[in-house]
């Protein structure tokens, strides 16, 4: 199975003790986590039938009063394998020291006897263990509780040694894992990853001169945001990677249970002879910075068309008189409306026929002919279409259609999914439950598509925003997002404050404005991840310090917001001018000026990026 679709369930459990075969569990969380989102949730006290000590309450915080009058685990049993069920075929159950967690879970069904549930035996499922992990991947942690590593990724435990608590922290902590098992170690299937938490670390060799001297040289790295380069002798470029610490990040690749963990990293290590590094600034930077570098590079050990993710979008060809829904790999310039991207082409058509049946939209092809008179086809008949083949709707009552469906679309994730969810009720209350469980089945395949994230749900055309976030030199870097894609990046001190409202004023007019096409006129996979690049982390960042404000009208209304986010981001207060006092403002140096445009993603030369000073 590719790592891309597996489906994971993270378990914590909270206990009387130590012993699975003595003790009892007090609490059970679990999060599914699919599609590198957790989409679902379930936690529950239980009654253990048994006293809870005094130092475990201490320690857990559950007392023997809370747990009075809760269910045991014989009565929660089968909602347990429900939701491990409806995980998938197959799915890992995963904990960090999932041993504990696992052996707990599959001692209490044994307990509660195999008749009261009829999905398979928790203990048949596939385990992964995320302190197991850490200590392959990270091998320079000294200590790998949850809480360290958790630590380590910047994650924030909401409440520790409690079910939910630990179990969304080791939730996101195999999130960070699988990014860095595609991506770094390049584990593509199920498997690898199984065995990378188990493979031993074999005795350490001796090294030579030239490896030893790579490794003092990496000392001396900076603890910072950047990009890093690795060559041969022959200076040919082997691996272009990002890190958010690059002493930390290069200097783990030459530890010894990093050099066993695949051979082809071995063999990458071994061929190194120089490796250069450049500071960005912040993470988005780096990321942005190493998806052009192997674009424009194409490393031996980078595998190129794995950084292109799979992806989807949802079109709608509005250029045509009566528009249709359909699902396309990459956008193009033809006038369509598009979506996206998606992770799969199975979450669009998912999300196609939920909106085909709350929208009169026509669901035939390319055979879509206007015939006054003739008889009208199948989803004419069931209510799902006007017939305007058959003359029966004209196009303006066609074209409101496709703009309720547009409006609808803009109104974000929590519309689309109340939809869905009142389409079910409804079917309930007629006693139709086949649709009802139908709709149920496609509630869940929404909630893994939208996943928890809160941005607005917008056409790539009006797909336009700001983000700004302070960088490691106590200035912020603005990028100016149009269509989805990054058309400037900007790093500016606070002596930008003063006159930052012209100057966005004029960033507006130069990148936003209505003449340029909606979709630029190369869109292909490269393009593609960068636009999944910008909304994934925007997604993922927006309450860790940055500001994304999205571009709707553009009026005095939105500069002021953009200034206001600026000023924020760079926790200064302007001081208003007054004809008493002079204005003050904190001298820095001259801001940097850092432009990504198509031509810099087509034109390798250009990936040094100069700065320039700032235009004004």
């Amino acid at each position: 199975m590719q790592l891309s679709d597996a489906s994971f369930v993270v378990l914590d459990v909270e206990t009387t003790g130590m012993s699975a075969a003595t003790h009892r569990i007090t609490e059970i969380a679990m999060l599914r986590v699919e599609g590198g989102k957790i989409t679902e949730r379930f936690e529950s006290l239980i009654n253990p039938e048994q006293y809870i000590p005094p130092f475990i309450a201490e320690y857990t915080g559950i007392t023997n009063a809370m747990i009075f009058g809760k269910p045991t685990f014989r009565e929660l049993a089968p909602e347990l394998s429900k939701f491990v069920r409806e995980s998938g075929a197959s799915p890992v159950i995963v904990g960090h020291n999932v041993r504990f967690d696992h052996g707990f879970l599959t001692e209490s069904y044994k307990k509660a006897g195999d008749l009261l549930f009829s999905a398979p035996e928790v203990n048949h499922y596939l385990t992964l263990c995320t302190c197991k992990l850490a200590l392959r991947m990270l091998p320079k942690l000294q200590r790998r509780t949850l809480k360290h590593v958790s630590d380590y990724f910047g994650i924030k435990i909401k409440a520790r040694h409690r079910a939910m608590g630990d179990a969304e922290a080791t939730a996101k902590v195999l999130l960070h894992f699988l990014e860095m098992a595609e991506d770094e170690l390049e584990c593509e299937a199920l498997e690898d990853l199984l065995r990378l938490q188990n493979k031993k670390t074999p005795p350490a060799k001796p090294r030579s001169k030239q490896f030893t001297s790579l490794k003092d040289q990496v000392h001396e790295f900076p603890e910072r945001p950047g990009v890093y380069i690795m060559r041969d002798s022959r200076k040919q470029v082997l691996y272009v990677g990002k890190a958010n610490d690059l002493r930390e990040r290069v200097g783990g690749y030459f530890s010894t249970s990093s050099m066993a963990q695949s051979s082809k990293h071995a063999r990458m290590m071994k061929a190194v002879r120089e490796i250069t590094y450049e500071e960005t600034g912040s993470e988005l930077s780096a990321l942005l910075r190493e998806s052009l570098t192997i674009k424009a590079l194409k490393p031996r050990f980078n595998t190129l068309e794995r950084r292109f993710k799979s992806s989807c979008f949802l079109r709608i060809d509005v250029q045509n008189l009566f528009p249709r829904l359909d699902s396309v790999r990459e956008p193009a310039s033809d006038g369509a409306e598009y979506y996206g991207p998606f992770r799969s082409r199975k979450s669009v058509e998912a999300l196609i026929e939920v909106l085909n049946r709350s929208f009169q939209l026509r669901e035939c092809g390319d055979e879509f002919r206007v015939k006054k008179g003739s008889k009208p086809c199948f989803y004419y008949d069931i209510g799902r279409c006007g017939a305007p083949c058959a003359g029966i709707q004209s196009s303006e009552d066609y074209g409101s259609e496709v703009d309720r469906l547009r409006k609808f679309l803009s109104s974000g994730e929590e519309g689309i999914l109340s939809l869905v969810k009142q389409m079910m009720e409804n079917a309930s209350d007629r006693l139709d439950f086949e649709e009802a469980q139908y709709l149920k089945l496609r509630f869940e395949e929404m909630k893994k598509v939208f996943g928890t994230g809160d941005r607005p749900f917008a056409a790539i055309n009006a797909n336009d925003y700001v983000i700004l976030l302070p960088n490691t030199s106590g200035q912020a870097e603005i990028y100016f997002v149009r269509y989805g894609r990054l058309a400037k990046q900007v790093v500016v001190g606070s002596d930008q404050l003063l006159k930052s409202a012209d100057w966005f004023r004029k960033q507006i007019r130069n990148y936003y404005s209505e003449s340029i096409p909606a979709i630029p006129p190369e869109c292909g996979k490269a393009e593609v991840d960068e636009m999944r690049i910008l909304a994934g982390w925007s997604e993922r960042q927006k309450r860790n310090g940055c500001s994304i404000v999205y571009l709707g009208a553009k009026d005095d209304a939105m500069i002021r917001e953009l200034v206001a986010a600026l000023t924020d981001v760079l926790k200064v207060e302007i001081r208003i001018p007054t004809a008493a006092k002079p204005i003050v403002t904190t001298k820095k140096k001259v801001a940097k000026d850092f432009v990504f445009t198509p031509e810099t993603v087509q034109t390798a030369k250009r990936l040094t990026l100069k700065p320039m000073t700032l235009r004004k």
